[in-house]
């Protein structure tokens, strides 16, 4: 049909919006009810009318020659119907088994059953849209990749950091556990470096945001918690040094995309030749490959190493009043001191200077794993002591439970109830008296024990 003059104003009015970048070309699209692509071809051609809308109007007066007719539609629906899982391909060949005359293209049934098994309202999943940094440490990309990357198939963690403006791996190091005290590790090396990041982009992991979608019968939550909304030991350190902490939505690893081609990297050129002896060697295997790739490493993308473009890079400073860099990427915890001026962490008692006297305040543990444990108390530091290990537990482990214990008792035999009851009866008559002679009765009634 032919377009009314209202209606050319209308598609007029929308391309222009698209024209001035008001409007996206996804929702043009939605309110002319066309494609994508027709809307694009609507914008060159107002451009090249210069605005004129008349440009705009329906041109084709006559069905286009090689238009399908609902006949071969509905032939190729029906296969679809009764075999829903086969492909445009196996489609396609049953059609020409029974002589459909014309006969669709295998790209047109392919986008044919794309329609019909996405279902009404379905949408394609967006493009995902480059986009650059526009200065160094403007934006950092953080991730872990693992694998059993050790002899014996033993797991292996890489946390690496990544400056999105020059490619560049700011720190990076192999540990045998993803916890927060080895991604804490890994942050305070970039900031030692490099200076504090403008904004840190992560993934919805746990180390980074707090996760927890529904109650437990061992723990109450606060709404915070459920939320999403209470800071994990991370994203404390990370608001703590000024930086804004973003996490992508889950499954949407594409968002990282920089850093996910870099893990893959890593893992060809570093972790092709076999699984390493021990985390020392990967470590020192992967500190090497990152000093290679930062400074000998041409980018594709870039054009040029990364550590080039990091050249003239001013580090940013902490924050005015923030804690030290070694306090900030620790591990937090809060304590109230007891009566005999001491605290206690993880069992292990920690004994603090007699002034001054904080019996009853509650103090800042900034704690080290395997290093020191630093107290602070209204801005400042109290004491710095050596973190020690947990006094072992009382009683046998789970461990020991499962290996030392139970492979050595054997099955217990079966009674029946009539021999259960049978053995009651006569552990209550072997426990009663053993003499009834009325001279082994002693004063007061008790009877004495039979000779």
């Amino acid at each position: 049909m032919r377009f009314t003059e209202q209606m050319v104003g209308q598609r007029g009015a929308v391309v222009q919006l698209v024209c001035d970048g008001v409007l996206s070309q996804a929702r043009a699209a939605a309110e002319l009810g066309c494609s994508v692509r027709q809307v694009r071809r609507l914008v060159r051609r107002l451009e090249a009318a210069d605005g004129d809308v008349r440009a705009l109007a329906y041109r084709r007066r006559h069905p286009a020659p090689n238009r399908l007719s609902e006949a071969v539609r509905a032939a190729a629906r029906e296969v679809q119907a009764a075999h829903p899982g086969w492909s445009a391909g196996a489609v396609w060949e049953e059609l020409e088994a029974r002589g459909q005359e014309p006969l669709p293209g295998v790209r047109t049934l392919s986008r044919w059953l794309g329609t019909w098994r996405a279902g009404p309202g379905a949408t394609r999943p967006k493009p995902a849209r480059r986009f650059e940094a526009a200065r160094a440490l403007d934006l950092v990309q953080m991730d872990t990749t693992s694998g059993q990357w050790l002899d014996g198939r033993r797991m292996a963690y890489v946390i690496v950091l990544l400056d999105d403006y020059s490619r560049a791996i700011l720190a990076a190091r192999a540990v045998t556990a993803d916890s927060s005290a080895h991604n804490l590790a890994v942050l305070e090396q970039a900031v030692l470096g490099y200076g504090v990041p403008r904004v840190l982009y992560s993934d919805n992991g746990s180390i980074f945001r707090t996760t927890r979608y529904e109650g437990s019968r061992f723990y109450v939550y606060s709404p915070e918690v459920l939320a999403g909304e209470a800071p994990t030991q991370f994203a404390r350190a990370v608001g703590e040094l000024g930086t804004v902490l973003l996490t992508h939505s889950g499954g949407n690893a594409r968002a990282k995309g920089k850093l996910e081609r870099w893990n893959r990297f890593f893992q060809e050129r570093v972790l092709a030749d076999g699984p390493h002896p021990s985390i020392e060697v990967l470590d020192a295997a992967l500190q090497a490959w990152v000093e290679r790739y930062n400074t000998r490493h041409r980018h594709r993308v870039i054009g040029c190493a990364p550590a080039a473009r990091l050249l003239g890079h001013a580090p940013r400073t902490l924050p005015a009043g923030a804690r030290p860099l070694r306090d900030i990427c620790a591990l937090l915890e809060t304590r109230k001191v007891a009566k005999d001026h001491t605290i206690s962490l993880d069992g292990v008692p920690y004994a603090l200077p007699r002034e001054p006297n904080l019996v009853a305040f509650k103090v800042e543990v900034r704690v080290r794993p395997g290093q020191t444990v630093r107290i602070w108390h209204a801005d400042r530091l109290v004491a710095e002591l050596p973190h020690g290990e947990p006094k072992p537990q009382d009683g046998l482990t789970v461990d020991q439970l499962l290996h030392e214990i139970l492979p050595h008792l054997g099955p217990k035999a079966r009674q029946r109830p009539v021999e259960r009851w049978a053995g009651r009866c006569a552990g209550h008559l072997s426990t009663g008296p053993t003499t009834t002679d009325p001279s082994a009765q002693t004063k007061g009634g008790q009877t004495a024990p039979a000779p």
